[in-house]
């Protein structure tokens, strides 16, 4: 089975992450949502070809069970962390992450899948990301360089495969937002800022690692296994305001354990006892683990077809 459209292309310029809860919506409702979803994006994909517009939908724990009877292996709701460093757990019942070229097209949308439903669900996360200078995060490092580039390796870390071959195709999802101290970040001078990160700012060259300090970001997210490192596929993008400024991240991934060895090297949960040290100047406000099915499978659990 194939994958939804917006997991495997390289990050857009434009993005929306919206997370929400049914409450009371009925699940016959939201299907229908779905098909207007699936309707719509593909009438502005082909008025739009240029922009590049791709979306993907995925579903909670709990809602997932409720909709199908059985899940993927690794599916379960994200944890809460309370180790040298917090992580909050906020849940959701639906994520729906779409990326363009253009942001109208990203509002277009949303919109259709939101607005017919917007006073019977609850609306935990809508975020516009956007792409800043040359992929940088507003940290001002190049954000994502551990991204696997070419279509095989992406599909080989995001897409579940024969090992749980009932739903190859498939992919568990990470969300997560961070708001950013910003002012306290930029009162570093550069040389510091990339202790903290573990690579340079201009040109993102990693430490060699008789220099690179033991809690660096890099450090503690870059994760080896048999001398391979254990790749996910991030779509994180900035976003912002006149109050509020930050990364909302999202991992695609074949397992959640290896978010989960991420998120306890990050959090100081692990035996070493150490913790990222970017966390003194980011906050996650927001988590969540989600399924994304493969397409064929959305497209039936909606009633398309």
């Amino acid at each position: 089975m194939s994958a939804q459209s917006g997991i495997l292309p390289a990050i857009s310029a434009h993005a929306r992450f919206v997370v929400i809860n049914l409450r009371e919506l009925p699940l016959d409702s939201l299907k229908r949502q779905v098909q207007l979803l699936e309707s719509t994006r593909e009438r502005l994909r082909g008025q739009h070809v240029e922009a590049g517009l791709v979306s993907v939908l995925a579903f909670g724990p709990a809602l997932w069970l409720n909709l199908r009877n059985r899940a993927p292996k690794d599916l379960h709701p994200l944890v809460p962390i309370r180790g040298k460093q917090t992580m909050p757990a906020t849940g959701g019942d639906v994520f729906l992450h779409v990326h363009s070229q253009r942001a109208d097209l990203c509002f277009a949308l949303v919109h259709a899948f939101l607005a017919p439903i917007i006073s019977e669900v609850e609306v935990l996360e809508d975020v516009t990301g956007f792409r800043y200078l040359d992929s940088r995060d507003l940290t001002g490092f190049i954000d994502g360089t551990e991204n696997p580039v070419n279509g095989a390796e992406r599909a080989r870390a995001a897409l579940i495969g024969r090992e749980d071959h009932n739903f190859a195709g498939g992919s568990y999802v990470f969300t997560q937002r961070y708001v950013h101290h910003l002012d306290k970040w930029q009162h570093l001078k550069v040389d510091a800022q990339e202790h903290v990160f573990g690579r340079s700012k201009l040109d993102s060259i990693e430490m060699d690692d008789e220099v690179k300090p033991e809690n660096a970001h890099i450090a503690r997210v870059v994760i080896e296994e048999d001398g391979e490192e254990l790749q996910i596929v991030r779509h994180s993008l900035p976003y912002g305001n006149s109050t509020e400024a930050g990364t909302f991240f999202v991992a695609y991934t074949r397992s959640t354990t290896i978010i989960d060895r991420m998120l306890a090297r990050m959090y100081g949960t692990t035996d070493d006892g150490l913790h990222d040290r970017l966390l003194h100047f980011t906050t996650p406000v927001s988590g969540a683990y989600f399924f994304a099915p493969p397409q064929e499978m959305l497209e039936s659990v909606a009633g398309i077809g």
